[in-house]
């Protein structure tokens, strides 16, 4: 077995125990929020499709073939996984109309990915889409960069609401927006290095 192999296995079993802490919290939820359970089973399908996508990875090796095949299978997991958990996180800041626009731009930049995807299936004639893998890596990076702005912009305004409405202590607030910026920049940081090492 080879290192890659192992790996892709080390990652699969995380994400599924990941998905799996997450889904069984909900057993110890003592007033269930509809907001709150909505963001739970979003990061937890968000981490089942990530196992998923190891799973393919190992099964048929895209990544063993060659770098930039699993690349391009990376990206089109990658992005609305990645999307998922942060809709997750903004669920429960943002009111339902400010979601929506999420979710539509979200959904807009993974359908050009998809758009970009198929334009280099039918110019190359198979999965080797070449300059079409770069195209597909920035808007990648735009879905990241702009489901962190929107996240920070909403804590931000959040923030300013509480502060103004509350007159007691925002630190447990603050902790967890910022546990929350700081897990997700650690995953930006680190997908452009599983997608290109």
């Amino acid at each position: 077995m080879d290192s890659l192999y192992l790996l892709q296995f080390a990652c699969f079993i995380f994400m599924i125990v990941n998905a799996f802490f997450v889904a069984l919290s909900h057993l110890h939820v003592r007033w269930e929020n509809k907001r709150y359970e909505h963001s739970r089973w979003m990061i937890v399908v968000a981490l089942i499709g990530l196992a998923i996508q190891y799973v393919i990875q190992m099964v048929f090796g895209f990544r063993a073939a060659d770098d930039s095949l699993g690349a391009v299978v990376n990206i089109l997991v990658y992005t609305p996984c990645f999307s998922l958990i942060s809709m997750g996180i903004y669920n429960i800041e943002a009111t339902r109309s400010n979601l929506r626009k999420m979710i539509l731009m979200c959904s807009g930049i993974y359908a050009a990915i998809i758009v970009v995807f198929c334009v280099g299936i039918s110019l190359h004639h198979s999965l080797y889409i070449r300059e079409g893998l770069y195209l597909m890596l920035t808007l990648f990076c735009v879905s990241v960069f702009y489901c962190i702005y929107m996240i920070i912009q909403e804590m931000i305004r959040r923030k300013n609401m509480l502060e103004t409405m509350a007159a007691t202590d925002l630190l447990p607030y603050v902790r967890y927006s910022r546990a929350s910026v700081i897990i997700l920049w650690l995953a930006v940081l680190a997908m452009p290095v599983a997608i290109f090492s």
